[in-house]
């Protein structure tokens, strides 16, 4: 990594290196997508749902499928 001091800047210049090595291209729509989803999760703020109440929701969806 080059120092830049955006550790985001350095992350994507990474990985954009990494993809580049596996043979990804800027082309691939699924890629890009997906690699943008996962980025952004990395920033948004994960919703804690006590263990009870997640139990319940699961089985809720369950019960809808």
């Amino acid at each position: 990594m080059t120092g830049s001091g955006d550790p985001l800047r350095e992350l994507a210049r990474e990985r954009g290196r990494l993809m580049g090595e596996l043979g990804v291209v800027p082309q691939d729509a699924a890629w890009a997508r997906s690699e943008a989803e996962a980025i952004v999760s990395l920033t948004r703020r994960q919703l804690r749902i006590p263990a009870p109440l997640s139990r319940l929701l699961r089985r809720f969806a369950r019960l809808v499928r």
